[in-house]
């Protein structure tokens, strides 16, 4: 676990780093497949957060209108699960993009405010 804790603390300091180093990122992915087990989450909330929610309802409405019943239904599927989302973020108070380890997963939540935000997302949105 010690291991998992330093691995997610170097991903912090390379998220916010001025110049991201490309090569310490593929050494830490190294050593993140020599763990056994290891799961890793990119939690998004850059793309559910309180705009896309209410895009959501909207769109969601609009299609109810129009009696659009099954699409209607696939939207509340997302608007719930970009509730949950939602309501994560608020009840933690998460302000700023980090990793945060625990026993064999890697969790990266990500909020889009951190200057390697994009690349880092893409980077384990790709190895994930």
């Amino acid at each position: 676990m010690k291991e998992l804790i330093d691995i997610a603390d170097q991903l912090n300091t390379l998220l916010s780093a001025e110049q991201l180093d490309k090569s310490k990122l593929d050494g830490l992915v190294r050593e993140l497949d020599q763990i056994s087990d290891l799961r890793v989450k990119l939690v998004d909330f850059e793309k559910y957060n309180e705009e896309a929610l209410a895009k959501l309802t909207e769109e969601k409405m609009a299609q109810i209108r129009s009696q659009n019943f099954e699409q209607a239904a696939t939207l509340r599927e997302q608007e719930k699960e970009c509730i949950k989302y939602a309501n994560f973020q608020r009840y933690f108070k998460l302000k700023n993009s980090f990793f945060y380890p625990e026993e064999r997963k890697l969790f990266y939540f990500h909020l889009g405010t951190e200057r390697n935000d994009e690349i880092l997302k893409e980077f384990f949105a790709a190895v994930i």
